[in-house]
């Protein structure tokens, strides 16, 4: 009994972790405050998600930049409208 707990436990552990660096690897956009990261770029704001995802298929069909991360609602702050925003990686 006491080998399935501990089994039990590190495998809780492990996909804990697997978890938390797959969620940090496909979204590396965002800080905790929710203000984007150093070397990536809001780009809107759109008014809806069908001008923002227009957009995004531009800049993806475009190819400049590194990395796209796609369209999301933005509440606004600091310089930045409310809007639907992708965002572009730029090193």
């Amino acid at each position: 009994m006491k080998i399935r707990r501990l089994h039990s436990a590190v495998l809780a552990v492990l996909a804990v972790a697997l978890g938390a660096s797959v969620l940090a690897s496909t979204a590396p956009a965002f800080a905790a405050g929710g203000w984007p990261t150093r070397d990536w770029y809001l780009q809107g704001p759109y008014q809806t998600v069908a001008d923002c995802d227009l957009a995004f298929q531009d800049a993806a069909q475009n190819g400049q930049y590194t990395g796209l991360l796609y369209c999301h609602w933005f509440r606004g702050g600091g310089p930045y409208l409310a809007g639907f925003y992708y965002e572009v990686y730029i090193p």
